[in-house]
Parts: C-alpha cells; sequence; structure tokens
C-alpha cells in the first residue's frame, strides 16, 4: 500500500468508486477510504432507477447533467463489464410515469410538452402494457430511461478501479486530516497517508467535513424504506413511476418498490408503519399483488441537502480539497457524471462555468469566515 498518493476519496459507495475509477482511467493514483463495506450503505438500498424525467420537470443545466450521465451507461456496461467482469444490468425498457387522476394527467402533459422524445399513452395503452393496473388515466413513456442494479454498479466501478491500479481500504476510520505545505496527512486508524488531493463523498456523513472547514453542514439525511415482492408470472417489463410510488422489475423476478422519504431522520432501521404505507399504495394500484411472495424489505438514508441538489465542486479556501456529496436519490443515476466531473476538475480540465456554479460548495459559505492560513486541520469520526 502507497503511503502517499495522488488523490484520497473518502466515502466507497457508488459516488466515490466511480470518482476513483474515472481517476484511475487517467493514471492517477488513487486511495478509497470506506468505513464499512463499499457500497453498503444508500448505495445498497437504492433501486437503480435512471429516471432521467422523473426526476425533472423542465430543461435546464441540471437536466442537461442527468441526460448526460444517463446516457454514459451504454458504453460505460460494457467498459466495466471487460474490466471487471460484472454485469451491471442495464435495462433499457423505458419508464412508464402513470397519472391516477385529471390533476395528475395535467402535470404529465405539461412536461411532455417541456421535452423531446417523451410517448403519450392513454389509459388504454397503460392497461396493454400493465394488465394488473387498476386505474389510470395515462402516462408518459421515457424511452430512453431504464434501471441498473446499484450494487453491482459500484462493485464494477471498484474492481475496474483496483485492475488499473487504484487502492482501496475498507473497515477504517478517519480520523483528522491536516492540509500543511499542499499535501494532506490524513489518519486512518492507526496509520497515515498522504496525498495531493482529497475528495469527500461520504453521503451523509459528509456534513462533518463541511463544518471542519469553515462551511455550514448542508446535508439533509433523509430515511427511505423499500420491499420487493416476487410474483409468480411476471407481467411487468418497464419501470413504472406514480405520484407516491414507484416499481422497478428486476432481472432475477422481483418487483422493487419504494419508497419512503423522511427528511432529517437517519435511523436505519426498517418501519413497520413505512411499509404498510408503501403496501397500501401498491394493493389499491395492484389488487393482484396481495397474494404473492413478499421477496425482502430494507431502509437506507439518503444524503440530502438544504438546496435539493448535489454538491460537487473544489472547497473555497482549500485547495484541492473536493466535495462529491448530496446526491439525494439519483446516486445511481449521476455516479458516472460525477466521477467524470471530479476527475476533471482534479486534472484541471474544462470544466463549464453552469455546471460549477451549480454544484458549488461555495453556496454554503459561511459569511466572514476565511481559511488563509498554510495549515488547516479537519477532523471527523469517520467516512
Amino acid at each position: 500500500m502507497k503511503r502517499h498518493v495522488d488523490v484520497v476519496v473518502i466515502g466507497g459507495g457508488v459516488i466515490g468508486q466511480s470518482i476513483a475509477y474515472y481517476l484511475s482511467k487517467s493514471r492517477v493514483v488513487t486511495t478509497v477510504i470506506e468505513q464499512g463495506r463499499s457500497g453498503r450503505k444508500a448505495t445498497q438500498a437504492a433501486a437503480g432507477m435512471l429516471g432521467v424525467h422523473t426526476e425533472n420537470d423542465q430543461e435546464g443545466t441540471y437536466y442537461q447533467f442527468c441526460q448526460a450521465s444517463r446516457n454514459m451507461y451504454a458504453s460505460l456496461s460494457k467498459e466495466l463489464f471487460s474490466l471487471s467482469g460484472i454485469d451491471i444490468q442495464l435495462s433499457t425498457n423505458g419508464i412508464l410515469e402513470i397519472a391516477t387522476n385529471e390533476e395528475q394527467k395535467q402535470r404529465l402533459r405539461a412536461k411532455q410538452n417541456a421535452f423531446e422524445g417523451l410517448e403519450w399513452l392513454d389509459a388504454e395503452g397503460i392497461r396493454k402494457r400493465t394488465s394488473a393496473l387498476s386505474q389510470a388515466v395515462g402516462g408518459l413513456y421515457m424511452r430512453r430511461d431504464g434501471h441498473v442494479e446499484p450494487l453491482k454498479v459500484c462493485e464494477a466501478f471498484k474492481q475496474a478501479s483496483l485492475s488499473m491500479g487504484g487502492q482501496l481500504i475498507e473497515n477504517c476510520q478517519v480520523g483528522e486530516i491536516v492540509h500543511d505545505h499542499d499535501v494532506f496527512h490524513i489518519q486512518i486508524d492507526n496509520d497515515v497517508i498522504s496525498a495531493d488531493h482529497v475528495v469527500v463523498a461520504a453521503g451523509v456523513k459528509s456534513g462533518r467535513w463541511f463544518e471542519a472547514t469553515g462551511l455550514m453542514n448542508p446535508m439533509v439525511p433523509t430515511k427511505g424504506e423499500c420491499f420487493a415482492i416476487k410474483p409468480s408470472i411476471q407481467s411487468i417489463q418497464q419501470t413504472l413511476f406514480f405520484h407516491n410510488l414507484y416499481l422497478v422489475p428486476k432481472r432475477d423476478g422481483r418487483y422493487i418498490i419504494g419508497a419512503t422519504s423522511y427528511h432529517d431522520d437517519s435511523n436505519s432501521y426498517t418501519s413497520t408503519g413505512g411499509i404498510f404505507e408503501l403496501m397500501n399504495h401498491l394493493l389499491k394500484l395492484f389488487p393482484s399483488f396481495k397474494q404473492e411472495e413478499l421477496h425482502s424489505c430494507w431502509t437506507g438514508v439518503r444524503p440530502g441537502t438544504k438546496d435539493g441538489k448535489p454538491i460537487i465542486g473544489e472547497h473555497p479556501e482549500i485547495p484541492h480539497l473536493y466535495f462529491a456529496t448530496g446526491h439525494y436519490r439519483n446516486g445511481i443515476l449521476l455516479a458516472p457524471a460525477t466521477g467524470k466531473l471530479v476527475s476533471d476538475m482534479v486534472l484541471k480540465r474544462y470544466v463549464p462555468s453552469s455546471i460549477q456554479r451549480l454544484f458549488t460548495p461555495n453556496r454554503f459559505r459561511k459569511e466572514g469566515i476565511t481559511y488563509a492560513d498554510t495549515r488547516e486541520r479537519t477532523s471527523g469520526g469517520g467516512s
């Protein structure tokens, strides 16, 4: 294990591993430090939707970033398989967003007018695709959106990075970080590793690094619960997205149903009330599912932010310290574009000013706080 590397990434979820992958592709020696096992927190809990249009109602910089990231998956799926042997199970069957009342129908019609390439289906068209659905007044078919298997994406990024010389330290606490003469010294358990750059990609736990470096803590932990059923007949091909529910059909026969959303809640247990709420929504839409096998249920804590947008960029006062966090429920969708963006920033490649402004950590700067010293000290209890 090298004791001095080009970049240390704090956090081994899908965002951290994507960053390591793109840096390793550019021959940047990168070490990922993960408090537990890679991808076993918010990444593992995700359904894996690539829902560009379910997450946006209008054109703009954020929409373009989402779209670019989704589009990267087609070639990335093949590239990661060749390097890691892992199939990320990319689905290209599209997403169908369904209205069950006239108000929702009007909102979807407005969305159709905002974007090109979205196909409107009337109630009869919906029934032909989802015969088990009890109610629908229409919907939008988003042909190019889809889904992947989140943990496989994270593992593929990880293995591909390692195959290109990347390093990984798991089950390891990050303690103090000292920035001295343009070098970061990162304390890990009873050892120290140094780096020219540090990227904080620790999900909801990234907040301590904002606070320790003079910024406001922007993180909003948002608990989400899901469950899965395994129907005897798999009749649904597309991901279905409703006002208060989604259903993602997986290759192994599971339908993932989600998700609750509790802001400022970082509890890691799955609540009976949350699952009951989801089941009620599901069975109103699909009464015949009442007799299907309940496969599993789980929870995860999404890394939300106070303004609802990810934070990707360099610290406003500490050179070579970067943040890549706050993706909320879009970590899987945005992992490829985030990894490439951070790589471009570290390597001083061109980054559009609109992207820099949208994601800058500077928006959480405290008035009157500066870091003009040549030595900054930050500390935290782990990644």
